[in-house]
This record gives C-alpha cells, sequence and structure tokens, in this order.
C-alpha cells in the first residue's frame, strides 16, 4: 500500500540527517539504492545527501543514480548532451540579435533569470509562466513591471522559442515540461518541497507513481522563493498520510530562538510547527554599526544584507579588518593575485614553478618579458638577477592594484592563508539559506521593494531565515537609512 508522509523540519532541526537515516533504513530493507529516488530544489542539497549517503554506506556514486535536481534528472532522461542546453552565452547572443539586454544570469536551479535587464525581466515572466503552468497573460499582470508591455513579452517568448528551434537548444523548464511517466523506484524522497515550483510539482507527482513510500520535507516557514515561481500553497495543502514535524533545533541558541518566534508570530498562512532550541542562551547584540564587528574572534562568519547593494558595506568592513572572504561563492584570496604572491615567494625559497605559474606571474611583474617554453621556470627565466630574489613581493608586484595590496600585505599580517577556505562568508539572505555560522551579522536595512512589502508573509519569512541560520552569537545591525525590518 502505497504511503505518503509529510516531514517538516524548522531551521536546525536535522532534516537531511532524519532523510539519509530513512534512506538507510530503506538499504536496510533490502532496498538497492538506485531503487531510491532523493531530489532537491538545489544542487548543493542532493550532492550533500549523496555523499553522505556514499560515505555512510559504501557504496560508488553510480548507485545512486536519482539523487539529484528534478532539472538534472530530466536531462539525464531526455538523454541532452549539455551543448544542447541554453547557458548565459546564449541568452546574451539572443538578446543582441533580438535588441534587448541581460545584465543578470540565468540560474539553473531556479529556472529563470535574475538581473533588471530589459532582457532579463522578459526572461523572468516567460520562465515563470511556464514554470507556475499559466499563460503569459496570468503571468504579466501578475508580476511588477511598469517598463514593460504584455506586447513586448510575447514578442519575446515567440522569438525565444524560435531561436532555440533554429539552434536545437533546450532550457532547462523545457525538460520539465516534455516529462512523461514514472520512475521505476521503490521509494521517493523530496527535500525542500517548499520550494518546489507547479511544474515542478506536477513532475515530482508522475515520477513517483509507482514508488510504494513517498516523502515530502521541508519548511513553509523557509519559503522564500516565490517571487521565482515556487507554489507554496501546493506544499501548504498537501494531502498525506502521515504528518511529522522535527522538533528539536540542533542549531538555534534560546537568545535567537525568542526573536525567530516573535518573526514567525508576524506569519499568517502557515503549518504550526513548535520546536525547542539548544539549552545553551547564545547572544544577541545591537550594534549602531558593522564597523564595531570584531573578526578576529574565532569561529565562523556569516555576514547578510537583505539586498545586494548593501553588501558593499560588509565587504569594505572585512578588508578593512584583514580577513579572507567568500563573496558570490569566490575566495577574496583565491585569485590571481595571490596565485603570483605564492610563486614569486616560492622562487624566493628557491623553488622551479610550472609554466602557467609563470605566466600569472607575469601579469603582475612589472616587466616587459617573454617567457620561453621550459620545463620550469626560475628567476632568470624572467629575465631579472638573481639579486631581485631579495625584494618581497610587495616591493616586486607592482601591478597589483594598490588597495590589493594593502588588503592582502593585511590579510598576511592576520595569519590568512591562501587558498584556504575562508572562515566568513559575505551573502544575501536568499544566498545563505541552508547555511550557518557560529557567528551571524544581519543588516536591518532594506531596500525599496523588501520595505513596501513589509508585513507580508514572504517578507517575514526571509528574515526569519536570515536570523534563523545562527549558532552562537547573533549581531543585528541598527538601520542607516529609513527603510528597515524591525527585529
Amino acid at each position: 500500500m502505497r504511503k505518503v508522509k509529510l516531514l517538516l523540519g524548522p531551521p536546525g532541526t536535522g532534516k537531511t540527517t532524519t532523510l539519509i537515516d530513512i534512506v538507510e533504513s530503506c538499504i536496510d530493507k533490502g532496498i538497492e539504492p538506485h531503487r531510491i529516488g532523493y531530489f532537491s530544489f538545489t544542487r548543493k542539497a542532493t550532492i550533500e545527501a549523496r555523499n553522505r549517503a556514499i560515505e555512510k554506506f559504501g557504496y560508488p556514486e553510480e548507485m545512486f543514480p536519482y539523487f539529484r535536481t528534478l532539472h538534472s534528472l530530466a536531462f539525464r532522461e531526455m538523454k541532452i548532451k549539455r551543448d544542447e542546453v541554453m547557458t548565459n552565452k546564449h541568452y546574451r547572443a539572443f538578446g543582441k540579435a533580438l535588441g534587448v539586454e541581460f545584465r543578470g544570469i540565468y540560474d539553473e536551479d531556479l529556472g529563470v533569470h535574475t538581473g533588471e535587464g530589459l532582457g532579463d525581466k522578459c526572461s523572468r515572466i516567460e520562465a515563470l509562466a511556464r514554470i507556475g503552468m499559466r499563460s503569459l497573460e496570468e503571468q504579466y499582470h501578475m508580476t511588477a513591471t511598469d517598463d514593460l508591455t504584455l506586447h513586448a513579452v510575447k514578442q519575446y517568448s515567440a522569438a525565444l522559442k524560435a531561436y532555440k528551434v533554429e539552434n536545437g537548444l533546450y532550457d532547462f523548464t523545457d525538460m520539465l515540461q516534455a516529462w512523461h511517466g514514472a520512475l521505476d523506484i521503490d521509494v521517493a524522497i523530496f527535500d525542500e518541497a517548499q520550494d518546489l515550483s507547479t511544474l515542478q510539482f506536477k513532475v515530482a507527482i508522475e515520477l513517483s507513481q509507482n514508488a510504494k513510500e513517498v516523502y515530502l520535507a521541508g519548511d513553509d516557514d523557509q519559503s522564500i522563493f516565490q517571487w521565482a515561481g515556487s507554489d507554496l500553497p501546493f506544499f501548504l495543502n498537501m494531502k498525506a498520510d502521515e504528518k511529522q514535524v522535527l522538533s528539536t533545533s540542533y542549531r538555534i541558541p534560546r537568545s535567537v530562538h525568542r526573536l525567530a518566534l516573535d518573526v514567525l508570530g508576524r506569519i499568517k498562512n502557515r503549518y504550526d510547527k513548535p520546536y525547542k532550541p539548544r539549552t545553551e542562551e547564545g547572544k544577541v547584540d545591537y550594534i549602531a554599526d558593522e564597523n564595531q564587528i570584531d573578526l578576529s574572534k574565532q569561529g565562523t562568519w556569516l555576514l547578510m544584507a537583505r539586498s545586494k547593494y548593501l553588501l558593499s558595506r560588509l565587504v569594505k568592513v572585512v578588508r578593512q579588518q584583514g580577513y579572507a572572504y567568500t563573496y558570490n561563492g569566490k575566495s577574496s584570496t583565491t585569485t590571481n593575485e595571490t596565485k603570483a604572491i605564492e610563486s614569486w615567494e616560492n622562487m624566493r625559497k628557491g623553488e622551479r614553478i610550472s609554466m602557467h605559474e609563470a605566466k600569472n606571474l607575469l601579469k603582475f611583474l612589472n616587466i616587459n618579458h617573454r617567457l620561453k617554453k621550459s620545463a620550469d621556470y626560475g628567476i632568470e627565466s624572467f629575465g631579472l638577477p638573481k639579486d631581485a630574489l631579495k625584494l618581497d613581493w610587495m616591493d616586486m608586484l607592482r601591478l597589483i592594484p594598490p588597495d590589493e595590496r594593502e588588503y592582502l600585505r593585511s590579510c598576511l599580517r592576520n595569519n590568512q592563508v591562501f587558498g584556504a577556505s575562508p572562515r566568513i562568508t559575505i551573502s544575501t539572505i536568499h544566498q545563505s539559506k541552508g547555511g550557518e555560522a557560529d557567528n551571524v551579522v544581519l543588516l536591518t536595512d532594506c531596500g525599496r521593494k523588501s520595505f513596501e512589502a513589509l508585513g507580508g508573509d514572504e517578507e517575514n519569512r526571509v528574515w526569519y531565515v536570515g536570523l534563523t541560520r545562527c549558532k552562537e552569537n547573533l549581531f543585528l545591525v541598527r538601520p542607516k537609512g529609513l527603510r528597515s525590518f524591525q527585529i
């Protein structure tokens, strides 16, 4: 008999661990890994789940073919080649031919364009219509835009269809729309189900028809992608044979939990999910300015803002204090500049460097020299005298911009290791979803659009997600402008 279970996991309550335990239980019962489907909204979540399963059970990766996003599954099952998939390069070429600008990127997990160019806006409406299984007219009138006509959106949609046909290309929404039929699996698990779109729910229902056990896991209070097409009403109205709430957070301390409950009380349309915090009290500090933060304090740090334009304030603070950080998925100390510094200092120690390292180093040396092909490179390869090795990188690498030189020197004074994973991350609240840190800094300023949405459920959910990334110390930075969220 088919069983559908709804698993509700508030922040830090071990939802992924619980789902892996379900996978383990299935394998213990004799179900082969290839007959278990584990699907999530983001690649990050599916990779984490698959890696945990591989580590726990010792099976090779190929034994878990259905641990993937729904987009990735559709891509695999349709046997589409990678060069047949629309990329940002294709969108830019298409936009240039059509005369519309793309300023953002196409997010494969969300299936929509970010950015505020005319091309981004047209693409977003066109994609959201298909993701939400509604007409262009319906989606256009649902989307707040004052510089775009319905006629322009229709023209864009027709031109995009023709471009894809002419070039033999598909986007990930095309793949989901083409999905029909059920997978030959016994168990289907859908993680982060609160973020699935209407179209993704349709695919989820179809592919799990043969499964004897279906698990839908998520947290409606952390649903912050409705702007990108997630169908929260579907999640809130699902019929399930059983519902379980994970009731203890292993992340959130008491002081942060009290603030989180206050924000939860402002959300009207939600499942009731009582859960307990950790026994530790933790600490919440209200500070006047982000410059008051002492980033030398040990532990991991997550610095967040509601709007992307506010992140420059946080970047400035970290750079002034001389610490490595991750921003937009990139480390500030894993760059061509830091690689050049390491190459120079390695040569000073008597080591030889590779051709790739030598070419990169040459970019920052203030010399006019052509490298000759060699197995390895030393100071003579650059046409420099041996005495040059007496000079450190600050004296030699003059083509590193002055601000960057001073920042990197500060990092070295703070014993930051170039190439290592930084303990500080800077991101928007949306980018931080699923993450956590010992210390969280949250700017309470917000942009015009989010300020106009204050009081609405989705905006309250965004700030709830921001608060609940914290494991120990939460620093709330008082607003500098008139627009802010009151916590």
